[in-house]
């Protein structure tokens, strides 16, 4: 079914041309996205950095919810977001990798210098001085946290003060935290987390309490290695929870599925759920299906080893791009041949953010890896020790994308060598 047999009011709200533009700028999104994993899943195995989890296979998923995200709106999510991050324009891939690398600099890497896992986001809710930033002009993360299902009870009490400040009209008169009442919390989750005992008691208390809350399930068919089948009851999470389901008669979830390579289903569910929840302050679980996760779980393992033959041969046919790439040349968006520019595009501006991200994650340690070397070199000119001193400083010297540990271990091996306390003394001050 055709894009416009699926979905002629939000087509008609822009021209032919608008909408062209705005579907093919959402593929180049998702190339962007995409190749921001696969280049850092590289850093990781050539030891540019110690660990690596991302969002591969979920952006067509992602960019349909970001299109719903206003400001005031919160994301209460956890670390396979980065699309929507980038979606909303809260991230960039310089960040993207200058918090895979650990950079420790608050300039380079706002969302956690470099403190957190890769993926974790963050916006900052005060200013320098202490005062609130106006929270109803922003797009607000509240920090990821790494324990699975975490983030579910916080959605409960972010959503729960919406709610209070629609209904409470002593609460209006604080118009820069809340909209009164009308902004929406997007919650994320993975559906080997929705198995967590408090995802059921926060579902529950939401259910109860009637708050603006979409709730994005992404399910790709495993909790890691764990087939959903054995995961989770009826193997589906929105099968299991269908008892939540609002009616005529009661108060409830709406509870609504689709598929994650199906961009125009999407964009219409995604359209259909916020409406819902900012409107009438129902919650809303979208559990997103036929995900893909093209890289495995992490870099710390191969998903090779637990899915078969033709769990893979499926996954990468239904991958959300290749799907994505089909439905726009068979609806007349582009050529094959235009495509394939468009993600050499974006491969292209995310390789310049990993340069530019390690470049300014690298020189600082250069400069000190030359002012070290610099300086063994001139204590070794008068040292008992000089021929320890020098293959170690020339083994420093020799190392091309030197980290910290490098330098600071070289330089704490000869300083317990050092039997002058001058020199002692210098090497000692320059290490503080």
């Amino acid at each position: 079914m055709s894009f416009s047999e699926k979905g002629k009011n939000t087509a008609n709200e822009l021209s032919l041309a608008e909408f062209k533009e705005a579907v093919l700028a959402d593929y180049k999104l998702a190339c962007e996205s995409r190749e921001a994993s696969l280049l850092g899943r590289k850093e990781v195995l050539t030891g540019k950095a110690k660990f690596g989890i991302f969002g591969d296979g979920k952006e067509v998923a992602q960019i349909a919810l970001a299109k719903q995200f206003r400001d005031g709106d919160y994301r209460s999510g956890y670390y396979r977001d980065q699309t929507i991050m980038l979606a909303i324009k809260e991230l960039t891939y310089q960040q993207i990798f200058a918090q895979l690398y650990s950079h420790t600099s608050i300039e380079a890497e706002p969302h956690s210098a470099g403190r957190q896992m890769n993926s974790h986001f963050t916006t900052r809710f005060i200013n320098e001085d202490g005062t609130w930033k106006d929270m109803t002009k922003l797009k607000i993360t509240t920090t990821d946290l790494s324990p699975t299902a975490a983030q579910i009870p916080r959605t409960v009490g972010l959503a729960l003060a919406s709610k209070l400040f629609r209904n409470n009209k002593e609460l209006h008169q604080y118009n820069t935290l809340s909209n009164n009442g009308n902004e929406v919390t997007f919650c994320t989750i993975g559906d080997g987390s929705t198995s967590e005992g408090i995802f059921l008691e926060a579902i529950n208390a939401m259910g109860v309490l009637q708050v603006p809350v979409v709730l994005s399930v992404w399910d790709d068919g495993h909790a890691i290695s764990v087939p959903v089948s054995l995961q989770t009851t009826k193997a589906s999470i929105s099968k299991a929870l269908a008892g939540f389901q609002r009616d005529t008669e009661n108060n409830g979830w709406e509870i609504m599925t689709v598929n994650g390579w199906d961009y125009p289903a999407l964009c219409l569910t995604y359209k259909k759920a916020t409406e819902l929840a900012r409107e009438k302050h129902v919650p809303v679980l979208v559990h997103v299906l036929e995900l893909t996760q093209p890289q495995g779980h992490s870099t710390s393992g191969s998903h090779e080893r637990y899915k078969n033959e033709e769990r893979l041969a499926w996954e990468a046919e239904f991958d959300c791009l290749k799907q994505m790439t089909k439905w726009l040349v068979s609806n007349g968006f582009a050529t094959e041949e235009e495509l394939d520019a468009i993600s050499n595009q974006a491969k292209n501006e995310v390789l310049e953010g990993k340069k530019a991200a390690w470049n300014a994650f690298i020189s600082p340690l250069k400069a000190e890896q030359t002012e070290l070397v610099s300086l063994l070199r001139e204590i070794a000119k008068t040292s008992q020790s000089s021929s320890y001193i020098n293959q170690l400083t020339n083994e420093l010297a020799s190392i091309k994308e030197p980290i910290r540990k490098d330098i600071l271990s070289t330089a704490r091996k000869i300083l317990r060598k050092l039997g002058s306390e001058k020199d002692k003394n210098t090497l000692s001050k320059w290490i503080k």
